[in-house]
């Protein structure tokens, strides 16, 4: 647990603070069980979206049945989405079946979804302005 917290704070972080301006708080639904991890990626470009190594936020939520809640701070106004799994093996990987379909759960902002693949970053895109922006997402099994 020590490990996750000093990981969140590194990123400015935190899981419990209330959202002040300019913060964007992620509560994130639908969580099967408290194995594992719950993976979140935030991105600000549709060309950077879902692409390895070009998030512009991510993090490691300890995972809890039901729902956990993250808030990240003082991200830049603009257009982002997000992508969220439940790493219930720990892996770091979204596990897929031979056909590709994810056997963890997923998600996206504005509970996007995509037909054979992801959604586009068009889909599960919101604005981040001066105000805090609260973003709720539920993960599919």
């Amino acid at each position: 647990m020590y490990r996750y917290l000093v990981f969140l704070t590194a990123l400015g972080i935190s899981i419990a603070a209330p959202a002040a301006a300019g913060d964007l708080e992620i509560r994130i639904g639908g969580i099967s069980n408290g194995d594992g991890r719950v993976m979140v990626a935030v991105f600000d470009a549709a060309e950077r979206f879902m692409g390895e190594e070009t998030q512009t936020a991510a993090l490691m939520l300890p995972a809890r049945k039901g729902m956990v809640r993250a808030v990240i701070g003082d991200l830049p106004a603009g257009i982002y989405a997000i992508s969220v799994y439940h790493d219930a093996n720990g892996n770091q990987e979204l596990d897929t079946n031979m056909l590709g379909m994810p056997r963890e759960g997923y998600g996206f902002s504005n509970d996007a979804r995509g037909i054979a693949g992801p959604p586009s970053f068009q889909a599960a895109a919101f604005e981040i302005g001066a105000d805090p922006a609260v973003v709720d997402l539920r993960l599919s099994y």
